[in-house]
């Protein structure tokens, strides 16, 4: 079975998005499918990576790396950036120039080869307009739209932008034979637009071997890596650390590390000298932080928005290191962790739940203790699991042969 996964995002790119699409290349790969990667680089290339075809088409107007040059430099206003900017605008999408160019590489593609399935991701639109388009043309193909998180609903839109993009979306997943996303309240939303019976769950996961070895710090030590931004913000989780060594809860020399945050973080004075920022590393290094450098990772996920598992959650979950997770009790977060017993939960907004669920982590690393986890509920998420899930759907439907 050939399968053409089109992306903005895949290996070298440090994000989750990313790792989402690397691995779908990778476990379909290692299925015996044949697999081509059309994405986004820094220059007009084919190369072969983990035994995939990958086709990086360069944006004339904006390279991902120059973008995350100027997002690190602070500098916002230029020339580039504005003319991404406008594009999105008026198209909706600032990948409209490289979805020219992609779509033309696409068709020969397609010209080449017969694929049989192609895959499409969002964030952003292109990928999608440009599966939609090679439909148009002609193609026949069976087409999955993943959509990973929201699509007009997402929180970080305006309304006026969510109304023009809500267009798009109900196209999108009615021309899709397929759609899927990374929880079921996602799913349910796009299922409400009533095209057809065609959704899948498939999380993202982890995907390195799980740590069963524990190290313990020695000051007790808190981490959180990626970067705060929209309504994701650490000022809760500050202020319940620092009223606990205020109180004497925690020793002073506990410590924060931030790893890999772009935004301007407003800690208090009284906890400048524990709290370590970090520059962004590769994710492998993240990892590796994340297991010998640690003794709590934590998730930030604000109430409101729900069925938003967040990647990093399951890049914590086979760390074998206690999660403390600041979100919606009721939501999907609080449900995995139950499930495989492998962190505490507490309320984004109530300072005190937060304080309660520290003392928990800190009383583990006081007493060298090892959060009981369930092994086996943890490695149903990890990458290869989870794409095994579409793999094995599409093999019911008669579509990988």
């Amino acid at each position: 079975m050939k399968v053409l996964i089109i992306s903005n995002y895949f290996y070298p790119v440090n994000k989750i998005g990313a790792l989402r699409i690397n691995a779908f290349a990778k476990y379909f790969h290692l299925a015996g499918h044949s697999v081509t990667v059309l994405t986004e680089g820094e220059k007009d290339e084919c190369v072969q990576w983990g035994g995939c075809q990958v086709h990086y088409v360069k944006d004339p107007v904006m390279t991902d790396a120059y973008l995350w040059r100027s997002i690190s430099e602070r500098k916002r206003w230029l020339p580039r950036r504005i003319a991404a900017s406008l594009l999105r605008r008026v198209f909706l999408d600032e990948k409209r120039i490289w979805q020219v160019k992609a779509f033309k590489k696409a068709r020969e593609l397609f010209r080449q080869n017969v694929f049989d399935v192609v895959l499409s991701s969002f964030f952003p639109l292109a990928p999608h307009l440009i599966a939609m388009k090679l439909r148009n043309s002609g193609f026949r193909f069976y087409w999955i739209a993943d959509m990973r998180d929201e699509m007009s609903k997402s929180p970080f839109i305006s309304s006026n932008y969510a109304m023009r993009l809500k267009l798009h979306e109900r196209k999108i997943v009615c021309r899709a034979d397929l759609v899927t996303s990374v929880s079921k309240p996602i799913l349910d939303d796009f299922r409400s637009l009533g095209c057809h019976d065609g959704f899948l769950e498939v999380r993202n996961g982890y995907d390195y071997e799980e740590v069963h070895d524990v190290n313990f710090q020695t000051c007790f030590t808190m981490a959180y890596t990626g970067s705060f931004y929209g309504s994701i913000k650490p000022d809760n989780w500050f202020k319940a650390f620092s009223e606990l060594i205020s109180e004497g809860m925690l020793p002073p020399d506990s410590v924060i590390k931030i790893v890999g945050n772009y935004s301007n973080l407003n800690v208090p004075q009284s906890i400048l000298a524990n709290v370590v920022l970090l520059k962004p590393v590769p994710h492998e290094e993240a990892l590796r932080i994340s297991i010998m450098e640690t003794d709590v990772l934590v998730m930030v996920h604000p109430l409101g928005r729900k069925g938003v598992y967040s990647g990093k959650l399951f890049d914590y979950l086979a760390t074998n290191k206690p999660i403390l997770a600041l979100c919606d009790t009721d939501d999907v977060i609080a449900e995995l962790l139950k499930y495989t017993g492998a962190g505490f939960v507490a309320c984004e907004s109530d300072i005190g739940d937060i304080k309660r669920a520290i003392i928990k982590c800190y009383l583990l690393w006081k007493n060298k203790e090892v959060l009981p986890r369930n092994w086996d509920r943890i490695s149903q998420n990890s990458r290869r699991s989870q794409t095994q899930i579409l793999i094995d759907y599409l093999s019911a439907q008669n579509i990988l042969m």
